[in-house]
């Protein structure tokens, strides 16, 4: 997302066109109004807008639950160490002065998307294998799937519990959420609470006894057969075979 001065919008909207799919702003103000609406994956800023600064936009940004995990870039006219380190105190991850590089600029964009999507891959698959996560994320995204991931298991019992009730307890549209959740773990919101369950009942057989069709309805699953048949699908072995495995 472009919340830039419109000679600036139009030449960077040039320069990137073709890689990027890029949403115009005209100031700050609606760039985070556009921002809250369609989670872009980077916002890249000026500082000096009407309505709402660069430095406005960054803390707002930074401070939102729902957005603090895009990467920001400042592109401005002002230079000297002062402005740079404002910038980055109010959270933007980068800062261009004009006149910029373009190729600079263009590696800037690419390494902020290509971490985003390695982080996000690494997650999809320590949860797919039950592995811990060897990649660290960073504080708000951390904050943000404590309290997902408390609210999960709140309600996890609950065979019925999908995104729109998840949403409401993070006080946000299920769009917003579910944009917020595929960016930092690669999956939806149905299929983040769904490898929940089964991470939770993988856990359940390895430390009780509990019978599995008792797992099953802790873990939302009325009908144990079903739950059955899903476990071997993602960890191709069933609960009673992991169960025993465990033993040996």
């Amino acid at each position: 997302m472009l919340p830039l001065r419109h000679g600036d919008s139009y030449y960077i909207g040039r320069l990137l066109n073709g890689a990027y799919q890029i949403v115009y702003a005209r100031n700050g103000a609606e760039g985070l109004e556009i921002a809250a609406e369609q989670m872009p994956d980077l916002i890249l800023t000026d500082l000096m807008m009407p309505e709402m600064d660069g430095y406005e936009l960054c803390r707002r940004v930074r401070e939102s639950e729902v957005l603090n995990h895009i990467p920001i870039i400042i592109i401005t006219a002002k230079s000297g160490g002062k402005e740079r380190v404002c910038g980055l105190e109010v959270g933007a991850d980068a800062y261009l002065e004009k006149p910029f590089n373009a190729e600079e600029l263009n590696i800037r964009i690419t390494k902020f998307l290509e971490q985003r999507r390695l982080l996000r891959e690494k997650y999809s698959k320590a949860m797919r294998e039950g592995t811990e996560l060897n990649v660290k994320l960073n504080p708000a995204d951390q904050d943000f799937l404590a309290h997902l991931n408390d609210y999960i298991y709140a309600l996890m019992s609950n065979h019925g519990l999908n995104s729109d009730m998840v949403a409401d307890k993070m006080c946000m549209s299920r769009s917003q959420l579910n944009r917020k959740v595929r960016a930092i773990t690669g999956y939806n919101t149905s299929a983040y609470i769904l490898q929940m369950r089964m991470e939770r009942s993988k856990r359940l057989l390895a430390s009780t006894e509990e019978l599995i069709g008792d797992i099953a309805l802790k873990c939302g699953f009325e009908d144990a057969n079903y739950f059955a048949r899903l476990f071997k699908q993602i960890f191709n072995v069933t609960p009673s075979q992991y169960r025993k495995s465990l033993i040996q």
